[in-house]
């Protein structure tokens, strides 16, 4: 399993294909590299593709602190330094997203383009902190079992959740999250306490899409409506009967909307 040293933390990652130009991934909370299984082969046969799993999460080591997002953001900048000296195409799904927003703003050096999905600039409601309090007392008494059957619709769109051509999807994202140890409380405070980084998004340039479900309860299409008001050279899709795991839901929507973003970027 290959890994990079970033900050002194072993960061793991795979790569697909060999292209010259490089497209980085970054996975949504409670989930890791293997969310893109069925997206980034997609793209192999043209990019050098990099899908990384963050701190504390999936395989990267755990330092037991830094999963703020601003601590997110440094590694995904030493992470894409590390990898090569050319800028990346970064493709980010809900924290993903919400790491490539100030990633994008504040080092626009290191991106060609920024693809978001499913995900947010403002703060965390405060109801749903409120919420996201007592879960978190509940795992780090009980553990993640009992949450369970209360994240799956956070993480799913209701016709994702009824559709019978899912549940092996589903029932393998179960498993992981019953897998999870009550130390993924950390990351889940790191995306749960963020703060509102609005009035960062002028400061991006690289061309950028923003892609949400129309069924997504957790970063709905007032949360994408928001960054696409904010952001210069932005396009806005939306994919309906999809959820907030959009990659996972409608993996061929996505990647269709990436390649027309993309060829319009070979065109420019």
């Amino acid at each position: 399993m290959p890994n990079i040293n970033v900050n002194g933390l072993d960061v793991f990652y795979t790569e697909r294909g060999g292209g010259d130009e490089v497209m980085v991934f970054g996975h949504g909370l409670l989930m890791d590299a293997t969310m893109w299984d069925a997206v980034a082969p997609q793209f192999a046969d043209r990019y050098r593709v990099i899908c990384f799993d963050f701190r504390g999460q999936g395989n990267t080591a755990d330092p037991g602190q830094g999963y703020d997002i601003d601590s997110l953001v440094s590694d995904t900048a030493g992470f894409i330094k590390a990898i090569g000296p050319k800028p990346v195409h970064y493709v980010g799904l809900s924290m993903g997203g919400m790491v490539g927003l100030p990633l994008a703003a504040r080092h626009p050096e290191l991106l060609s383009s920024l693809v978001l999905l499913d995900t947010s600039a403002q703060a965390e409601p405060w109801w749903n902190k409120i919420k996201y309090a007592i879960m978190t007392l509940i795992v780090n008494v009980f553990g993640v079992k009992p949450l369970v059957p209360a994240m799956l619709p956070l993480m799913f769109g209701k016709s994702t959740l009824n559709d019978p051509a899912k549940r092996e999807m589903i029932a393998y994202w179960k498993q992981k999250l019953l897998a999870q140890k009550k130390t993924i409380v950390g990351p889940v405070s790191g995306v749960t306490k963020r703060r509102d980084i609005t009035s960062e998004l002028v400061n991006i340039r690289c061309p950028s899409l923003m892609v949400v479900g129309d069924e997504d309860q957790t970063t709905t299409l007032s949360c994408a409506e928001n960054i696409v008001a904010h952001i210069a050279n932005i396009e806005l899709k939306i994919i309906p009967q999809c959820g907030h795991s959009s990659a996972l839901e409608k993996p061929d929507a996505v990647s269709d909307l990436m390649k027309q973003f993309y060829s319009k970027l070979d065109c420019a």
